[in-house]
């Protein structure tokens, strides 16, 4: 496998596993926003949709469609620092794994910038 393919399919477990772990915290937002929320310009559509959204509708769709048609992928990523804020308020155990997936995820990408 090359090593660029294997860059997308690590991206792609990665991005399941947030999925999986924003579900468990019982963070994973089933409300869509609206296409006019979607055309924020702020960091993190913050004026317009909770951060929840923005993780399942923005960010997790965003790298689904870089992974399904090879696009080039962020040279860094700096989620984790939003996730704490965020979800300060939730039950620490709760929100542990999500953390965790979220902090791979910066490292992946900032590491995967420097190959």
């Amino acid at each position: 496998m090359s090593q660029s393919i294997q860059r997308y399919t690590e991206l792609a477990d990665l991005v399941l596993e947030l999925q999986m772990a924003m579900q468990a915290a019982q963070v994973w937002e089933t409300k869509a926003p609206s296409s006019e929320a979607l055309a924020s310009e702020q960091p993190f559509c913050i004026d317009t949709m909770t951060f929840e959204q923005w993780l399942r509708y923005v960010l997790i769709e965003r790298f689904k469609e870089m992974i399904e048609q090879q696009q080039p992928l962020p040279q860094r990523c700096h989620i984790s620092p939003m996730v704490e804020e965020a979800f300060r308020g939730l039950e620490p155990q709760k929100v542990k794994h999500l953390m965790l997936v979220c902090d791979a995820l910066d490292r992946f990408l900032t590491r995967s910038s420097q190959l």
